[in-house]
């Protein structure tokens, strides 16, 4: 048996001096035309793998396993009581020898010449920090080409031929032509402005050239130093504003808060469920919403809340509104908004609304402020945030008795909120009472006007060709009043609804969404 470490220190050996030899680096006249700084950096870099090498072998210690032969099949043996092991002296000389042999292949005269001349090179200045001075030979300019060759020009032949005879004292017009001499230039063409470090150049100088090129556009450095210093109080004067938008923009606060309050229970209470799971978002509960959906009794908010998706988030109807930036209070008193308007900020704070709407409130003053900061400074600003009453609006929909909707202003924050206010008399699920709820939450976010309900035409004769006949309906729009094919069931079946209610959502849209603005 021989030990583990003896047989990897011959097969080791035997592998490299392999490699080396296969490329040629055990040549005589390889190892001939070596330098002695090429010898010296082999020999150094090989004593240094053997030493990192060497701590991990331990030479001296014998192998713990060795290699055996059992009927003429090598195996390993976990104990190598017994076994044949070399020196650890020559196990160091033969891990040595290959490790010469393979590094004689990667490090020639060439790399060896690099590597002494290293510190060199690390030592002279570097061509991007420096003004490095040019040869005679490359600042000279290229000489001037020389001049074309004569070309014999036709029907030259017999005339120069009678002039080396003799027969011809000119050659009149078949003479050569003369090629103007090109004009001098100057040997040493003019090298361009180098704005780096000259090699002569004292640091400090150099420094307050440097500062002279950066300030040149406003002065003297001491002038330039000076706006530095009064852009950086600027700067530390809006210290409190610069870290409230970093503030928002990291915890993402609302860029606009609009709340309604409606005297109805919530349609989806939250169950157990929704408190371990979350509650759904709302883009998702109204990404998909039916167009004209049938309602029984029970459903009024329900309702309410279809036709506030219809008119603001359903995105079959074009541009749409943001609905992380609308929040709808169910359960709410019928006297909400007097309440709203007697204390806004008990109110506000009793509902959780007060963090929002201050939120979106503080982001519009630190843009405002970073505005002017920006003008101090003379950059070009963003366009000014809308008003406060486009970014937080506060409404009641209240289901006690009917009246007009009524409108005032409150002051949050110093900043002015408009309050709006509507009663209905009740919420009606079937023929045309979802029109009522259309008309309402029209009348209450965008203030358009109710429109009266027309008579009755009464109901669709069904004769022959029937079909021709609802072409009336096409014309007979229930939010202008003409409620009646609402009225008759069969009628509802084939009631164009897509026609009627995306032009009213379009017109809703067009007049609320310019009322409306988002930071």
């Amino acid at each position: 048996m021989i030990g583990l470490k003896s047989a990897s220190a011959i097969a080791l050996t035997v592998t490299l001096v392999a490699i080396a030899a296969v490329r040629g680096a055990l040549a005589p006249a390889y190892v001939g035309s070596l330098s002695g700084s090429s010898c010296f950096i082999v020999g150094l870099v090989a004593s240094l793998v053997l030493a990192l090498v060497g701590v991990g072998w331990r030479f001296g210690v014998p192998s713990r396993g060795a290699i055996g032969f059992v009927a003429s099949r090598p195996v390993i043996v976990d104990d190598a009581t017994g076994a044949r092991e070399l020196p650890g002296g020559l196990q160091r000389v033969l891990v040595l020898v290959g490790l010469v042999a393979i590094i004689l292949g990667a490090l020639g005269n060439h790399a060896a010449a690099r590597i002494v001349r290293l510190p060199e090179d690390l030592g002279e200045p570097s061509p991007s920090a420096y003004c490095l001075p040019k040869s005679v030979a490359e600042l000279a300019a290229p000489p001037p080409p020389p001049p074309p060759p004569a070309v014999d020009q036709a029907g030259c032949a017999l005339v120069k031929r009678a002039y080396a005879l003799g027969y011809a004292k000119t050659l009149g017009s078949c003479a050569p032509k003369t090629v103007a001499a090109a004009a001098p230039v100057s040997p040493i063409a003019k090298a361009p402005v180098c704005l780096r470090r000259q090699l002569d150049e004292p640091y400090l100088h150099y420094a307050y050239r440097r500062l002279a090129d950066t300030f040149g556009s406003v002065g003297s450095p001491g002038e330039g130093i000076t706006k530095r210093i009064d852009d950086t109080r600027a700067h530390l004067d809006h210290t409190d504003d610069l870290l409230a938008d970093v503030h928002h923009a990291i915890t993402g606060s609302p860029h606009a808060s609009h709340h309604l309050w409606v005297n109805l229970p919530d349609p989806h209470p939250t169950t157990l469920h929704d408190r371990f799971t979350g509650v759904p978002r709302c883009s998702t509960r109204f990404a998909d919403l039916p167009l004209w959906p049938r309602w029984q009794a029970g459903d009024e908010s329900r309702l309410v809340e279809h036709v506030l998706g219809q008119l603001l988030f359903a995105s079959r109807f074009g541009t749409s509104a943001s609905c992380s930036d609308y929040t709808i209070h169910w359960n709410a008193p019928a006297d909400a908004c007097t309440r709203l308007v007697a204390d806004p900020a008990a109110f506000l704070a009793s509902e959780g609304a007060m963090a929002s709407v201050h939120a979106v409130l503080d982001r519009r003053r630190r843009q405002i402020a970073l505005a002017a900061l920006d003008a101090k400074l003379g950059r070009r600003s963003l366009p000014p945030p809308p008003a406060s009453t486009a970014l937080v609006s506060l409404a009641c929909l209240a289901i006690d008795h009917r009246g007009a909707p009524t409108g005032t202003t409150v002051t949050i924050d110093g900043e002015p909120v408009t309050v709006r206010d509507l009663h209905v008399d009740a919420v009606r699920v079937a023929d045309d009472g979802p029109i009522d709820v259309y008309l309402a939450l029209a009348a209450l976010l965008a203030g358009i006007e109710t429109p009266a309900v027309q008579p009755s035409r009464g109901a669709i004769e069904y004769k022959p060709f029937a079909l021709v006949g609802l072409d009336a309906l096409a014309e007979a729009n229930p939010f202008a009043g003409e409620r009646w094919p609402l009225q008759q069931p069969r009628l509802v079946e084939v009631f164009p609804f897509e026609h009627h209610l995306h032009a009213f959502v379009d017109d809703f849209r067009r007049r609320y969404l310019a009322q409306r603005g988002r930071l």
